[in-house]
């Protein structure tokens, strides 16, 4: 007979198990999301883009979290337009600020726009709690 310790160690290494396969992404399907269903999708290049390039998408995709938490904060609403707006101003402003820049800089350039992204979260979380899309 196998101890208690032992079977309530092999049954949740079972249940882990899982549950991690049901959080693998599968290629084609479109995500579920728990609040604002209709939000946009990321540009088909940075879905797209080359692996050696991936950090000019990182950067558009930060840029895009941090005008997204500031228009929370700014307007004190977290409408699911206001949280996941366009993707259209992130990439007009980085193809006219930051597409020619080199991979440094482009680095440099993503951990300032997550630091800022950071520093809206903190202010735009209870709005967006308080409406319900966090």
């Amino acid at each position: 007979m196998m101890k208690p310790a032992i079977t309530m160690a092999i049954l949740i290494s079972a249940v882990a198990s899982g549950a991690a396969a049901q959080f693998i992404p599968t290629i084609g399907e479109e995500p579920v999301y728990e609040f604002c269903q209709d939000r946009p999708a990321r540009p088909e290049w940075i879905e797209n883009i080359e692996p050696k390039e991936a950090h000019y998408g990182q950067l558009v995709q930060m840029m895009y979290r941090a005008q997204s938490l500031r228009a929370v904060v700014e307007s004190g609403e977290c409408s699911c337009e206001t949280r996941y707006p366009s993707w259209d101003d992130a990439q007009v402003y980085y193809y006219e600020h930051y597409s020619d820049l080199e991979r440094w800089e482009v680095l440099e350039r993503t951990n300032e726009y997550s630091r800022s992204a950071n520093e809206f979260r903190r202010a735009a979380r209870p709005v967006c709690e308080a409406a319900g899309n966090w």
